[in-house]
């Protein structure tokens, strides 16, 4: 649809102030209950003492747990047959693969069951826990009078493990597991790989890679994985890695949805979250450039941009073997901080007033900007970034994406941008490839 002419329509402002309005009135506070739901383990009892009782509660509340708590319990069993199929001594079967990917499907439906109880009393979209100054001092201040020792790697690619693969589409399709490095985040860290055929991967010797980071709240994983642009690359040559970011899918932290942390924690959280997802993205590319030789690019969308635009300044200070080549950003911004204060998703959720409620003022939050933000040029040169901008994005804000491009002097052939805001703006690459075919010329001259 998207690359038809409807696609026209579609991909216009008009859509993201949709997306916008269905996400903070619907998704979000549809997923807060989703997620004590799935913490209740089918109590009522405990999934009232997160949520004010409702007048229809005592009716529909049992029911639904009881449903959520089956679909927990059958995928929680599909996972345990993934993990001994493609970790263990198991046979890596397709149906493996299909039935855990239906199984969190349906339990990430289970989110439109509450749709009745939010049109009676509307749930809170995040629950807030801001973590309050003095703690983010004791936890952070030293990463911040270190700039260098920051972000410190402290494994290498040979803590990765590789699952057994399958051919899927255009490609094999595996998974990576490794430790995660920071210990606020949970114990182990996710990703998806996707490696070309031998008849593709003939074309590009040594093989480049990109590790692709996903935005906020999606969960690929979860949803039913299909192929999106980006592993369409995997017909070119290019080995796709898609990591599953901190807090998100099989990472999520109790009584959260995915990514709800990175908002309900405040700064604290948002450091946390970086220190995590930069880290992990190093340590891919060095599992990369182990396994196959060839470049590495990074990029992201949304969040994963901002992931991916740190990654390609903290580099600097990794070894020459974690350090990407090149660059791929959609719908970035060069400060984080006005992000929260005045991006229109942050200020649908209440960021702002949550932080300003806690004792965070926007000049507070720009003190962290080291350990959060871009500082000084990417580890790459400037022809080897390629970032694709929506001009009327309003959530990572245009100006701070042309900001970013200034700054560090991308070359105008590799600044890609489309009259339309956020959400449409990575729906694009569906509709037009010249970002990506970009991407693959660079990659293909750097190998």
């Amino acid at each position: 649809m998207l690359k038809s002419a409807l696609g026209d329509l579609i991909l216009r402002p008009w859509f993201d102030r949709a997306a916008l309005k269905i996400l903070t009135t619907w998704y979000f506070p549809l997923s807060r209950a989703w997620a004590e739901a799935v913490a209740a383990e089918g109590s009522a009892e405990r999934f009232f003492a997160a949520l004010p009782a409702r007048r229809r509660s005592d009716r529909l509340v049992p029911r639904i747990l009881t449903l959520v708590q089956r679909r927990c319990e059958a995928l929680k069993a599909a996972e345990e047959a993934w993990l001994h199929a493609f970790f263990g001594p198991g046979p890596a079967q397709i149906d493996v693969e299909a039935e855990r990917l239906s199984r969190a499907a349906q339990l990430m439906g289970l989110r439109s069951l509450f749709a009745p109880l939010h049109l009676e009393h509307p749930f809170p979209a995040v629950a807030w826990r801001v973590e309050d100054k003095a703690s983010v001092e004791r936890r952070h201040s030293e990463r911040l009078r270190e700039p260098a020792r920051a972000f410190v790697q402290r494994n290498g690619p040979e803590a990765i493990e590789p699952s057994r693969g399958f051919i899927n589409g255009d490609g094999v399709d595996g998974w990576l597991r490794f430790p995660s490095p920071v210990p606020a985040i949970g114990p182990q860290a996710w990703a998806r790989v996707g490696t070309p055929l031998p008849e593709a991967r003939r074309r590009l010797d040594p093989q480049p890679t990109l590790v692709f980071a996903h935005g906020i709240g999606m969960e690929p994983e979860y949803w039913g994985y299909q192929r999106e642009p980006i592993t369409g690359l995997l017909q070119s040559g290019i080995r796709v890695i898609l990591p599953e970011l901190p807090w998100h899918g099989r990472r999520r932290m109790a009584h959260s949805y995915g990514g709800e942390p990175i908002l309900a924690l405040g700064v604290g959280g948002l450091l946390d979250f970086f220190h995590a997802a930069v880290l992990e993205i190093g340590l891919l590319v060095a599992w990369a450039r182990a396994t196959r030789g060839g470049p590495v690019a990074v990029g992201g969308v949304s969040l994963g941009a901002l992931t991916a635009q740190l990654v390609a300044t903290v580099a600097r200070h990794w070894p020459e073997e974690m350090r990407p080549d090149a660059l791929f950003l959609v719908a970035p911004s060069q400060a984080l901080e006005a992000v929260a204060f005045e991006g229109s998703l942050s200020c649908g959720l209440g960021v702002p007033r949550a932080l300003q409620a806690a004792g965070w003022t926007l000049e507070e939050t720009t003190r962290w900007r080291p350990l959060l933000n871009p500082v000084g040029d990417p580890v790459m040169s400037p022809e080897q970034v390629v970032v694709l901008l929506g001009v009327a994005d309003d959530v990572t804000l245009a100006e701070g994406g042309e900001a970013l491009v200034a700054d560090w002097r991308v070359p105008p052939a590799n600044v890609f941008r489309c009259d339309a805001g956020h959400f449409s703006t990575s729906l694009a690459l569906s509709r037009d490839g010249a970002p990506l075919e970009r991407l693959l010329s660079l990659l293909s001259a750097l190998g």
